[in-house]
């Protein structure tokens, strides 16, 4: 039997070796925006767990499955079969019931869709709906760059910021140095967002230009040393890249590599290696492609950094199954954060590897919530950093903010707006399922004239 740690935070089961976690998605990210000083207490609202594995999409027939071999690319060995089963034994063993925390669950949706199609202007930016309960959000279009004046620094005395204008925000980075969250106004009712205290972020796309302004701006904000890291430099490094895929190219979020003018792992290649520490640990999520880890490890090589671990995020349902095949030709149920490491030393409280060569290999399971949206790491890469205190970390195509973090990206305030939050209470037990029905949550319109920033 494996010894076990106290479930603590979003973390709900992790082996003592660290090497089978279960996380809680949703609270991950809503633990992520406070700190002990001030905690979150609030809630994301969520998608509805899944309750049964999806429905199988491989082919059937010999020749199907020759031709499915001939039109995809070369995918990636499978994540150890066996560390899976045994993984989900351990957690089974622990938490028998459900492997995720109670959600409050509300339908989301996307002002861009289609088949819902934005009204023009109304005159006023709230409608109430007595018979459903949904949230629309509100999108944000990036415009023409535009010269950035200096970063924004939020108030230091108050709770909330008036901004006139969303263009206001694009293009430049806007600092939280409080010790509380800081709600942001953009100049109309219900276009709210909390930034969390001691964040910062660029509201951008990943381009050369951008990546000059931000490379500027993290050595103007961050000027001192620490004990790990030298002015402008971060201790640990997360890239969430927009690759090339069947999802990404659904998706009018993030434009894949292939969409957009600039590659934006190369413009990373240029400029990121100077903000990396010696000894940081830099995490990127790839996908399921062969191509896709060589052109991470590629920029890896390029930025000095040796991959050291490789850890798999298993989408089970709420019951522990996984959602799909674990070897399937057409999806797998899990996507993969490769590890790397700037210098080649043993990771502060983690089994790490003994050779250059090896990775050791970690699994985190968790219940996936709405598309796209991924666990936050914060609580499991915390206990790797050296100086918890006082590292300094990014995350890359973020879409959330993160408390003490910095975040660049052109959703980067995605999940921050008010309107996915509900007032909750964190420490309440959460070993329940429920459907959060207090009453209707105001659907946002979008207004069309807004200064190049809501679409």
């Amino acid at each position: 039997m494996a010894h076990v740690m106290e479930p603590s935070g979003s973390i709900l089961y992790q082996n003592l070796a660290r090497t089978v976690t279960l996380i809680d998605i949703p609270l991950s990210i809503s633990l992520s925006q406070g700190t002990p000083e001030y905690p979150c207490t609030d809630l994301l609202y969520s998608d509805r767990p899944v309750e049964n594995p999806h429905p199988s999409i491989e082919p059937r027939s010999v020749k199907a499955k020759q031709r499915v071999q001939e039109r995809l690319p070369n995918p990636l060995p499978p994540f150890p079969r066996d560390l899976i089963t045994q993984g989900l034994a351990e957690i089974r063993a622990r938490r028998p019931q459900t492997f995720c925390s109670e959600r409050r669950i509300n339908q989301i949706r996307l002002s861009r869709h289609k088949e819902d199609p934005v009204p023009k202007k109304t005159g006023q930016l709230f409608e109430e709906s007595s018979n459903q309960y949904e949230i629309k959000v509100p999108e944000w279009g990036i415009g023409a760059w535009c010269e950035p004046q200096g970063p924004l620094i939020l108030s230091t005395t108050g709770e909330k910021y008036e901004i006139q204008r969303a263009s206001d925000l694009i293009n430049k980075v806007t600092a939280n140095f409080s010790t509380r969250p800081v709600l942001v106004n953009l100049g109309y009712p219900g276009l709210e967002y909390r930034v969390p205290p001691y964040s910062a972020f660029m509201l951008s796309k990943v381009g050369q230009r951008e990546a000059l302004h931000f490379s500027k701006m993290a050595s103007k904000l961050l000027p001192e040393p620490t004990l790990s890291a030298a002015p402008g430099q971060f201790d640990f490094i997360l890239l969430d890249p927009p690759w090339e895929n069947r999802s990404a190219r659904r998706s009018k979020s993030y434009a894949s590599r292939r969409q957009a003018n600039e590659d934006p792992m190369r413009v990373l290649d240029k400029m990121l290696g100077k903000h990396i520490a010696p000894d940081a640990l830099v995490a990127c999520w790839i996908t399921n492609k062969a191509s896709v880890r060589d052109a991470a490890l590629r920029a890896f090589e390029s930025w000095g950094v040796e991959l050291v671990e490789e850890w798999a995020w298993l989408k089970v349902t709420a019951h522990g199954e996984p959602i799909c095949d674990l070897e399937g030709s057409m999806r797998r149920p899990y996507e993969t954060v490769l590890i790397g490491k700037a210098v080649d030393v043993t990771l502060d409280g983690y089994e790490a590897s003994t050779s250059p060569k090896s990775t050791t290999k970690r699994l985190i399971v968790g219940v996936p919530d709405l598309h796209s949206r991924k666990p936050c790491l914060k609580e499991i890469i915390e206990p790797m950093m050296k100086h918890r205190l006082s590292y300094r970390a990014l995350e890359i195509f973020a879409r959330n903010l993160t408390a003490g973090w910095w975040s660049w990206g052109n959703e980067v305030l995605k999940y921050n707006w008010k309107g996915y939050w509900t007032a909750g209470d964190i420490g309440d037990d959460t070993d329940c399922l429920f459907e959060q029905r207090d009453g209707a949550v105001p659907e946002l319109e979008t207004v069309d004239d807004m200064d190049q920033g809501i679409a």
